[in-house]
């Protein structure tokens, strides 16, 4: 067969089926929007291609039929998409000329292989579910599964509140015009309650992450894991480096964060975090840390949503609700982590400040080395920071803009933040006493109400 260019219409049909699911038409068209995509690409995908592509963008797993529902698949769009939600549609690598396979290379852990037929099969045993291989695919035979259409539903009836909390990665990707303040409106006007920035509650995870490391490292030999951001950095020492598990800082990410003292303060609340992260939908589901966030969206996925209401966020009045401190903000980047705790911690404890060494890997490979560095021994660094993207969450596989670009705006954003340092932001503090009716700052470690709240438990408990 020869080579063809790339054919992707995914993001034609996650517009179809947030278009229709807004309308409230979802069910009524959804063989509709099957026979439209088909029928414009039709010298080039099959409709069971197309059918599939539709399953997944409503959260549902392909299926070997030409027609968009089975029996059950109603009652599964009523919730959350299950695991796994990186899923083969095979009917698309039919279209993919050998030379052109980049699915497989983009694999870091050899998870994904071919059958006789040479259609895509993925071990989710062996899966970390960072999405570089949906990046990798141009004809649509990898994609990640939606959660939107329970989530547009659940804004068109406006009979819970509904928070958004949005990743700091956001700045810059939806437009030049587009500022926070603008993004803000745009998705209050979506019908959200409220909008956060993740960030802020990056600034809650950093000042407990700097009294984890006073706690932690002691001696020379010891050195500490944050287990902040990023989902696949630990669920690659979890699958592949077991003995560095009592080395990982036991945080939340910020995400999960959010939405346990939203939930906190509002007990009726939802929540949808709005991030690069195709992990960040598996993290959601996590033992232990289920039913915190609600809902996962990619910037991608946002867009699409944003374009079938008719909502331009460069329209939207500027309306900022400025949260987070400059450590907060930078959690978007790699290194940002690191930096955040090391300014922390020098205001916080800074006689621990002086021996903080600090170590930072993005991409899944260099991971791995410096994991198997640390297994060694290598006790060159006590703090270490890893990130699966490149970039680290600015490279997310859900991002519109290419990593360095958005970098450079995560780092311009940062850099108008109020507060330099999470110790430094008023809204931290705000959050903590309206958490906590006790005197002074709460303890952030051990077995407090608040520490126990930013917490999670690892594979090993």
């Amino acid at each position: 067969m020869p080579a063809q260019a790339p054919l992707n219409i995914k993001p034609r049909i996650l517009y179809q089926v947030a278009k229709a699911a807004w309308e409230g038409r979802l069910f009524e068209r959804r063989e509709d929007i099957c026979r439209l995509v088909y029928e414009e690409f039709a010298d080039r995908v099959t409709r069971r291609r197309v059918a599939n592509e539709i399953r997944i963008a409503m959260g549902l797993d392909p299926h070997d039929s030409d027609t968009v529902l089975g029996e059950h698949d109603a009652e599964a769009l009523m919730g959350m998409a299950g695991e796994p939600f990186v899923v083969a549609n095979p009917d698309a690598c039919r279209h993919c000329a050998p030379g052109d396979r980049n699915c497989q290379l983009s694999c870091p852990v050899g998870a994904i292989s071919r059958d006789e037929m040479g259609r895509v099969r993925i071990n989710h045993d062996e899966c970390l579910g960072e999405g570089r291989c949906v990046e990798a695919c141009s004809f649509g035979a990898l994609a990640e599964k939606s959660n939107f259409v329970p989530l547009i539903e659940l804004l068109r009836q406006r009979t819970q509140p509904v928070y958004a909390s949005v990743a700091p990665a956001f700045a810059g990707q939806f437009g030049p015009a587009v500022t926070a303040g603008k993004l803000r409106s745009a998705l209050l006007k979506l019908g959200f309650a409220e909008v956060v920035e993740t960030a802020l509650y990056a600034d809650l995870i950093t000042m407990k992450e700097c009294f984890e490391y006073d706690a932690h490292v002691q001696t020379e030999r010891d050195f500490l894991i944050t287990s902040c951001c990023c989902p696949v950095w630990i669920k690659l020492i979890e699958n592949k480096f077991p003995e560095l598990l009592s080395h990982i800082s036991p945080s939340v990410s910020p995400m999960v964060a959010s939405a346990r003292v939203i939930k906190a303060l509002d007990p009726d609340a939802k929540v949808v975090f709005i991030g690069p992260c195709v992990a960040k939908k598996s993290e959601a589901l996590l033992p232990g840390l289920k039913g915190a966030v609600d809902f996962v969206l990619t910037f991608q996925e946002l867009t699409a949503i944003f374009a079938a209401t008719g909502v331009d966020p460069a329209d939207q009045p500027d309306e900022e609700n400025s949260q987070a401190s400059w450590g907060g903000r930078v959690y978007g980047r790699t290194g940002g982590v690191s930096a955040a705790v090391a300014a922390t911690l020098a205001k916080l404890i800074p006689r621990r400040a002086e021996k903080f060494a600090a170590r930072q890997v993005d991409g899944i490979p260099d991971c791995q080395k410096l994991l198997e560095s640390l297994k060694g021994g290598d006790f060159s660094a006590n703090f270490v920071e890893g990130m699966a993207c490149k970039g680290g969450c600015v490279g997310g596989p859900g991002r519109i803009l290419p990593p360095e670009e958005g970098a450079r705006h995560v780092n311009a954003y940062s850099d108008k933040a109020a507060s330099h340092i999470p110790a430094e932001n008023p809204q931290v503090y705000a959050i903590l006493a309206r958490l906590s009716h006790e005197t002074g700052t709460p303890a952030l470690t051990g077995e407090g109400p608040i520490a126990t709240l930013l917490a999670r438990k690892l594979a090993e408990d």
